[in-house]
């Protein structure tokens, strides 16, 4: 149910290996976005799945209900006031689910966060895989998957996200020295899953190089990769030159900075800068757009009524709670689970008492496509105006559009050269 819900509050994208569809596996995600990420990795996973949580989940309300019904399995923490060697009892847990076949997912950076970067590992994953194989004289097989998730905007609705399934590590490479010294192979395999999980995150300096590393995949041209597999390499790439040449990163930085805000200040983006001026198609891209707004005119105008007290409301239970940046759509998404059904019945109860069965029933079916209607209305028709004004203005902005222009060769140039020496001082 929680995983029909993400698809409907983030437009969800998976690309990478395939998930075992059986066998003994731990999967480990980096987390950027409090409870989101554990049902983004439950729902990609296509199988059923046990979840690590804090214990002070299993406290709260509803959550603590979803999670015992679940069957989770509680994390004791230092940072939550607990005695962490009730950890004994999640240990063996997780051994006997392991033991029987099942898969755990986990997230061994140990807190929800809202860094540009991946933060330092614990070693819990690895001392679970090693430790339910030695139990079975290391024949038990079980695999780690690595998950990288990558939010476009975390907070706002319908937004996409993008999940990237590693190549599974295989255990069994780690279980001799683990008989030897438990410790030493504990912290090798930590660090193949900290490698496995950088090699599938964005890993930034500051979150203000996030923009940039998008202009810079637009500049650039297409190679045929995913685009968040592009970022990723950039990103690399940027950090590898950093480390060799921090001036003329600084001065690259400078540049893609100066070039977004002329961008904006124009009202223009990169793919407007080779557009030409074409009357057919503004009066067609008009009449579109007029044809949208007389014909879905109804049904937006009953979405946007229907459901604007709603929407609203859980904006402002968002705001009254304060919550960290991290758990932001976390927030949104409990409150909508229970505005939102409780909103829909309460219309539906009305119009079926008011008008009789059927109209109940089709308000029922009726409302909600209008509110998710409404939504995609106003976005393309916001569109649809920046993009009129863009065709209005082509005429006036030849000798513009031209430095900007120039400009974007010269920065591609520039990222394809650094791309190049990157690649050279790998290959040394």
């Amino acid at each position: 149910m929680f995983g029909r819900l993400i698809g409907l509050f983030y437009r969800v994208s998976r690309i990478g290996e395939e998930v075992p569809e059986r066998g003994p596996v731990i999967f480990v995600g980096n987390h950027p976005n409090g409870l989101v990420d554990p049902i983004v990795v439950g729902d990609v996973a296509g199988r059923r799945v046990l979840f690590l949580a804090k214990a002070p989940i299993f406290r709260m309300p509803v959550l603590g209900w979803l999670a015992h019904h679940g069957g989770a399995i509680p994390v004791y923490r230092k940072i939550d006031g607990a005695d962490t060697r009730a950890n004994e009892n999640m240990f063996r847990a997780v051994y006997d689910a392991l033991d029987d076949g099942e898969a755990i997912v986990l997230f061994p950076e140990g807190i929800s966060h809202n860094e540009p970067g991946l933060q330092p590992l614990k070693t819990g994953a690895a001392r679970m895989a090693l430790g339910a194989e030695a139990r079975h004289a290391y024949a038990l097989g079980v695999k780690i998957v690595p998950v990288g998730l990558t939010y476009r905007s975390k907070t706002r609705f319908q937004s996409s996200v993008t999940i990237e399934v590693g190549r599974p590590i295989s255990v069994a490479e780690f279980t001799a020295a683990y008989a030897k010294d438990n410790w030493a192979a504990v912290a090798a395999l930590t660090a193949k899953i900290e490698r496995a999980l950088g090699a599938l995150t964005i890993n930034l300096e500051q979150w203000d190089d996030l923009p940039l590393l998008h202009l810079a995949e637009g500049i650039l041209p297409d190679d045929g990769s995913h685009p968040v597999q592009r970022l990723r390499t950039f990103a690399a790439v940027g950090r590898r030159q950093e480390e060799a040449q921090p001036q003329q990163i600084a001065l690259l930085r400078r540049r893609l900075a100066l070039f977004r805000t002329k961008l904006d200040l124009c009202g223009l983006q990169l793919r407007h800068l080779e557009q030409e001026f074409n009357t057919l198609r503004l009066v067609g891209h008009l009449l579109r757009n007029l044809g949208a707004w007389l014909l879905g005119l109804p049904l937006m105008a009953l979405g946007t009524l229907s459901w604007a007290l709603p929407y609203w409301v859980i904006g402002w239970i968002t705001r009254r709670a304060r919550p960290d940046h991290d758990v932001v759509a976390t927030v949104k998404l409990l409150a909508s689970v229970v505005v939102l059904p409780l909103w829909h019945a309460g219309q539906v109860t009305v119009l079926w008492q008011a008008f009789g069965t059927w109209p109940g029933i089709g308000a029922a079916l009726l409302l909600p496509v209008a509110g998710f209607y409404a939504r995609h209305f106003w976005r393309r028709r916001r569109r649809g105006w920046r993009e009129a004004q863009v065709l209005l203005a082509l005429p006036f902005q030849g000798r513009l559009r031209q430095r900007l222009l120039d400009e974007r060769d010269a920065l591609a140039s520039e990222l394809l050269r650094l791309g190049e020496t990157a690649q050279e001082i790998t290959q040394e």
